[in-house]
């Protein structure tokens, strides 16, 4: 076989390839053989023809298609191996010509581009100023929410009240399912919001839903006595008035807001060298993964009975544009995952025996496991050994970090 190189980028390589007819002849021959295996010729047992004889009964074109497949994969292997490249997702192949005498292939393949990452400096990585009075905002909401009472009530349902109800799928579950949902905020399936406002305790109805009617069972409605946010919740929760409370939440976000920027230096170093990563990506690896990532989401949403269409529509989005945002992240996922090998490669982390086999009994014991004789396979083992290496490589760059703030952040 012989290549000739036509195009070659920092992830893409296009090149030709060319098949004598030596080759093809040698490998129609191998080929007969694989299929003669299934084929029956007169006067011979399977596979036992020679190949003079057998090729008619088995098609000279089924043949000639059979080495061609051959001859492919054998030319895109030899090629990977002397070229030193490691394709990421399926080549693309294309026969250009095709003769007794020539075979003449087109291969464009794709792989990861190399990346070539300083460790010695120093990396500035920014403390992002938090929005306190949004902080205390949220945690006078939960501190209001933990004094709110839930009352029952005998009167229709209404947004915003907690109903406990049960539930099955007519002609299919043999039990009763329990909920208890806050109406107008947990979600649960297809128009159940429209369908229960207005219903009272002890109402049953159904619900359409994927082909499938719901019953539904009200058992009881309650409803939210909301205390004001005020010097008297102040007093409630041990302060003399609600300035003062105000004041400790704004204490302790800024504390926790500092102590979150500390323990996030690693992965924020590893971010900023990933944003400055000048690297091309493999464009069918990125829209293998927007594909499965819409995928996912798609599937979520029929899970509630909606088309992802239609909740784009309410956004004022499109398919298009929401493939822009995925696209977006998924370049960014896969410049971090390039920075993170190579920190791993150029830090010189290695993690020992004894760490993954600590590490897996850690996990034995967070999932019940512990008393049982669960093996280490080698699955696992390379898994558990891969999370270490993260990070430690995280710690490396922690290390390496120092945190700034911007100008004008107090």
């Amino acid at each position: 076989m012989e290549y000739t190189i036509k195009e070659r980028t920092g992830s893409k390589i296009v090149f030709t390839t060319k098949n004598t007819r030596e080759e093809i002849e040698n490998k129609k021959k191998e080929a007969y053989k694989k299929i003669a295996q299934k084929v029956t010729v007169p006067g011979f047992r399977k596979g036992k023809a020679p190949y003079e004889m057998g090729v008619p009964f088995v098609g000279e074109g089924r043949v000639l298609e059979e080495a061609v497949d051959i001859l492919l994969e054998k030319n895109l292997v030899e090629f990977l191996d002397k070229e030193k490249i490691n394709p990421i997702v399926q080549p693309d192949v294309k026969v250009d010509k095709l003769e007794e005498d020539e075979l003449i292939c087109t291969y464009t393949v794709e792989f990861l581009p190399e990346v070539n990452i300083d460790l010695s400096e120093k990396i500035e990585v920014f403390y992002e100023k938090p929005d306190i009075e949004k902080d205390v905002e949220t945690k006078l909401n939960e501190l209001q929410d933990s004094f709110t009472e839930i009352v029952p009530v005998e009167r229709a349902i209404q947004n915003g009240d907690v109903v406990s109800l049960t539930w099955q799928v007519e002609g299919r579950d043999k039990e009763l399912k329990n909920n208890t949902l806050e109406i107008g905020k947990d979600k649960f399936i297809g128009n159940f919001d429209e369908n229960i406002i207005g219903k009272k305790k002890g109402d049953r109805f159904a619900i359409d839903f994927k082909d499938e009617k719901i019953a539904i069972n009200v058992l009881q409605v309650k409803e939210k006595h909301v205390v004001p946010i005020d010097d008297s919740l102040a007093k409630q929760a041990g302060y003399e008035n609600l300035e003062q409370l105000k004041n400790k939440i704004r204490e302790e976000a800024e504390e926790n807001s500092r102590l979150q920027a500390e323990e996030e230096r690693g992965l924020k170093a590893l971010n900023v060298l990933a944003n400055k990563l000048d690297v091309e990506i493999p464009g069918k690896l990125v829209e293998k993964e927007i594909d499965e990532r819409i995928q996912r989401a798609r599937d979520e949403y029929l899970k509630i009975g909606k088309k992802i269409e239609d909740a784009l529509k309410e956004e004022n989005k499109t398919m298009d544009s929401l493939r822009e945002e995925v696209k977006k992240v998924v370049v960014e996922s896969i410049k971090n995952e390039l920075v993170m090998k190579e920190i791993i490669k150029k830090s010189n982390v290695v993690v020992g025996d004894n760490e993954i086999e600590e590490e897996f009994n850690k996990l034995l014991e967070t999932n019940g496991l512990a008393d049982k004789k669960v093996p280490l396979n080698d699955n696992t083992r390379m898994a558990i050994e891969d999370n270490i290496l993260r990070k430690k490589a995280i710690l490396f760059m922690k290390e390496n970090a120092i945190i700034k703030k911007r100008e004008g952040d107090e």
